[in-house]
Formats: C-alpha cells, structure tokens, sequence
C-alpha cells in the first residue's frame, strides 16, 4: 500500500511539472517566437510607445468626429477590468428598455435606419469590430464633423474592411479603433482642417 501512495505521488507529481510548468513554458515560448504582437495582447502603441489600446477590446470613443463601437453590454464605462454580456433575454423589457434608449440617441446622428449592432451589445461587450453597414451609417457624420468629403471618409472604411472569417463565417467588419486611428493619421485629430 505504501508503494501504491509513493507511485501515485510521484505521478501526480510529474504530471503537475508538466501541465503546470513545462507546457505553459513551451506554449508561451512558442507563441512569444511566432506570434510576438499577439501573445502581448496585440497592443497598440504611439510613436512615444505610449499604448494607446489593443486590437483585440473596443474603446469609448464620445466625439462625432469619431467612430463609434458596439454598446457595451456590462458597464458603459467600456472598462476592460470587467467586461462580460448581459442577463437580459430578447423579451426581457429591461432589454427592450435600453435598446430603444441607445435608439433616440443615435438617431440623432443619422436618419437613415440603424444597423443592428450599433444598437446591441455583444455577448463579451467589448467587440472591438463593428459591421461595414455600421461604418457607412456612421460615415456622414464623421466627414460633417471633419470637414472632409463623404467620398473620402466611405474609401477610408472600404480600405479597412475585414474579409469574412475563412471567407465564409460572419460579416465583412471593421475594426472601430484603427478605424479612428487612420482618421486622425489621413486628416488629423478633429478641429484641425485637413
């Protein structure tokens, strides 16, 4: 029996060094050589190498001259600390209740009929994309607000659309905060006349 309690030890021992030691030492390792941008949580940094945010979370962006992302369905601060989806089923008058808030406000921003997921949170809250439809219902008023052409603003979107996953699995999307970063790389932050 004694021998049957040091075997057990001795493998539940060795099978701790592995699964807790040396594979996340490898998998970071391999990561870390492969895909260095990715495994450091795909991080955007100015010239300075300030970070100014990730790829991977959307960001609060509150001026016109802005895209704008996806509500963010946990808090509306878009803190990444404790981000999360919502409770709230699709009968739910809670549910209800916000969607036609996040309505009236936007609407203001365009009459044309808004894009579903502009008025929906997504299930982790913090999807950094928004949908093409979502991009160009928002485009007119980011060139008013810019004092560009609508022409440029829509070639900006088009030229940062993302395919499909494997060309088949969701839609065409952009990423909200590259979106605004190019915009102030072409035109400059807003209020500056391009």
């Amino acid at each position: 029996m004694k021998k049957d309690i040091l075997i057990a030890l001795n493998v539940s021992f060795i099978t701790l060094l592995l699964t807790a030691g040396l594979y996340p030492l490898l998998v970071t390792g391999f990561s870390s050589l492969f895909f260095p941008h990715q495994v450091s949580g795909s991080l955007i940094k100015d010239k300075n190498g300030k970070v100014i945010g990730s790829e991977l979370l959307s960001q609060k962006f509150s001026t016109p001259a802005y895209f704008f992302p996806r509500p963010a369905a946990k808090n509306k601060g878009y803190n990444g600390v404790s981000s999360g989806g919502s409770n709230l089923g699709p009968t739910s008058l809670a549910l209800i209740q916000e969607i036609q808030e996040r309505i009236s406000h936007i609407s203001k921003v365009n009459s044309a009929p808004i894009p579903l997921d502009l008025v929906t949170a997504s299930a982790s809250g913090f999807d950094p994309h928004i949908s093409l439809e979502a991009a160009l219902w928002q485009a007119p008023q980011v060139a008013l607000q810019r004092n560009v052409s609508l022409e440029r603003i829509v070639s900006l979107i088009e030229s940062m659309k993302e395919p499909r996953y494997f060309y088949i699995l969701g839609e065409p999307r952009v990423n909200v905060l590259m979106l605004n970063l190019t915009l102030d790389h072409y035109f400059g932050p807003p209020g500056r006349q391009p």
